[in-house]
């Protein structure tokens, strides 16, 4: 029997014989660069076989290869054996970069081409540069695919619906307000929109066309004196058209934004962000339109949340909370049963998250490893994969819920028997890094990349590291993943009052198991003095950490500290909503070390 991506990749090398291609570019993306994408969109998936949400495949007449990152390396390298794919790792010092691949594969003066509506204009930009400098034609508006992915998806149509303001907290007039006062400030006309959550959080609107993100496939365009929405018509509920209209916002179709964008007249001065609206959408706006460029105006808004939003977050934590717990109490409970995998306790958290008050959905895969899978950072359990759960070693469990209030994402590692030594010292590392970063105080302007040190310093000092970032923005029901914001070496973006993040420090031994810690923070102002003013994290998160394999002598006073305030202020939020049993085993959890 012929390997499907072998017969796809046949497909894929006749059209570009046809169309005078040496080399095609396959990225995991859509239209408005998502992280997660629909079904529609998942080229890459369908020409490689590999599944991972990070990935971008080349292809040539001769060879091909696909670039991950370190979360991927396992799962990737399974899921290319016998497809004659290359798995090129990223970070590593030996791989070349895609420009660099293509000297290697492919003849001076070949043409390289992509799909432009899944690649960012700076992207573009970046790319075109290397490979013309070593030679080759670029061609980055042509679609290789449509017409050889003959059972392809068809493009999601679930209905909108809309955030109210009981949730939402800021009304559309309010933001439509900060994005022209924005446009002022660029001295621009018009604002272009192509990031889903940005267009979503405009609107206060949500949708359901991507799992585990409430967004919709939509383009948008900001104007001094309208906005217009680009969205399919069949999308939209009565209420929401009313909502709309309501607000004085448009509808046109949308793949209407092309024609509207080519509409515009001399005088206009479009704004948008170079790295947030896609090439074929840039490639629409007419020379004779002047094009401001900077980063996104939402994004900026938005990262930063305001109090009321904060103290939804909070509710929403409560309810993540007693589902985390309920869950907690639950596992500790059958694993000596020894009828547990790790998909069944996936099972269990949603069941539990989902009668939660205000839950809709979970906001990412949970992430279920125990051994060994804990040491595959983005690991996902299948039937064929999935262990049974003994009660001896460490289960790591990643998971968050989408709320009408609030986004939550949350790591917990627990060990199930009696934690050797070395597994102490491992886990008491990762836990230190987290405990440092929550009790960080830090000038104005501190950048990501330097609060990242506090969660690495103890591993570093062991000669230990891990390969992900520590923190990344999350969205306010919105995608777990957010920016500007991260906590992480090569994010430079100072951190403010009202950026939500997740503290995650991470330590990962192959074919031994995983720890992750991870809790959402946000930055606070902390004090103003002769010295400048000083901002501090909040825990936002509600959840007892595992203190088993915890090796006491490791921490400071000051931590232990931290660690029992934590731990009683758990307990204090959760235990008037939990039955009493589950209360009684909260309170030994949360007791002081």
């Amino acid at each position: 029997m012929s390997n499907p991506v072998t017969e796809n990749l046949k497909a894929l090398r006749k059209q570009m014989q046809k169309k005078k291609v040496d080399a095609y570019i396959v990225y995991h993306s859509d239209p408005h660069l998502s992280e997660y994408i629909p079904d529609y969109w998942k080229e890459r998936e369908w020409l490689s076989g590999f599944t991972g949400s990070a990935g971008t495949l080349v292809v040539t007449n001769n060879a091909a290869a696909l670039w991950t990152d370190s979360r991927y390396f396992i799962q990737a390298e399974q899921q290319l054996n016998g497809t004659g794919i290359e798995l090129c790792r990223m970070g590593l010092p030996q791989t070349p970069d895609i420009p660099s691949w293509l000297s290697l594969n492919l003849n001076m003066g070949g043409t390289v081409a992509c799909n432009g509506l899944l690649i960012s204009v700076s992207a573009v930009r970046q790319l075109s540069e290397n490979i013309k400098d070593r030679g080759f034609k670029v061609n980055f508006n042509i679609d290789l695919i449509d017409k050889i992915w003959i059972d392809r998806p068809a493009l999601p149509q679930p209905k909108l619906f809309l955030h109210t303001i009981d949730f939402a907290r800021i009304s559309v007039q309010e933001k439509l307000g900060r994005i022209r006062k924005g446009l002022l400030f660029h001295h621009a006309t018009a604002y272009l929109l192509g990031a889903l959550d940005e267009i979503c959080w405009t609107f206060n609107l949500r949708g359901s066309d991507i799992p585990y993100n409430p967004v919709f496939l939509a383009y948008a365009i900001v104007a001094d004196g309208n906005a217009i929405l680009f969205v399919d018509k069949e999308k939209l509920t009565d209420e929401v058209m009313f909502h709309l209209e309501n607000e004085g916002v448009a509808v046109k179709p949308y793949r209407k934004v092309f024609d509207s964008l080519k509409k515009l007249a001399k005088g206009d001065k479009v704004l948008f962000d170079p790295a947030k609206v896609n090439f074929r959408v840039y490639d629409s706006i007419p020379k004779r339109v002047s094009r401001v460029e900077a980063p996104s105006i939402v994004s900026h808004i938005k990262a930063r949340k305001q109090p009321s939003e904060i103290e939804a977050i909070k509710d929403a934590m409560v309810q993540d909370g007693i589902a985390m717990v309920e869950f907690l109490h639950w596992l500790e409970s059958e694993v000596h049963q020894g009828k547990l995998n790790e998909l069944s306790v996936a099972q269990k958290l949603l069941d539990v998250r989902s009668r939660r008050q205000h839950f809709i959905s979970e906001s990412f895969g949970a992430i279920v490893g125990y051994a060994d899978h804990g040491a595959i950072v983005h690991y996902s359990a299948t039937q064929e994969t999935s262990y049974t759960i003994k009660p001896e070693g460490f289960l790591l469990v990643d998971s968050g819920g989408q709320y009408l209030n609030g986004t939550t994402d949350i790591t917990r590692t627990v060990h199930l028997g009696n934690p050797s030594q070395d597994e102490k010292n491992d886990y008491t590392l990762v836990l230190l890094g987290m405990i440092r970063l929550s009790m960080a105080r830090f000038p104005k302007d501190t950048r990501g990349s330097q609060l990242d040190t506090y969660a690495r310093m103890g591993l570093w000092a062991n000669g230990l590291n891990y390969g992900h970032g520590t923190g990344h923005g999350v969205g306010y029901f919105l995608n777990v993943h957010e920016g500007p914001q991260q906590i992480r070496p090569e994010n430079h973006m100072p951190i403010d009052p009202g950026m939500v993040m997740s503290n995650e420090p991470g330590l990962y031994r192959p074919s031994k198991y995983g720890i992750r810690i991870e809790n959402l923070i946000v930055c606070v102002e902390d004090e103003v003095n002769d010295f400048g003013s000083f901002l501090r994290f909040e825990s936002l998160t509600l959840c007892p950490i595992d203190t088993k394999p915890i090796d006491k002598t490791m921490l400071s006073s000051n931590e232990i500290a931290w660690l029992n305030g934590y731990h009683d202020y758990v307990y204090k939020q959760l235990s008037p909503h939990l039955s009493s049993d589950i209360a009684e085993w909260l309170k030994g959890k949360t007791k002081p070390i």
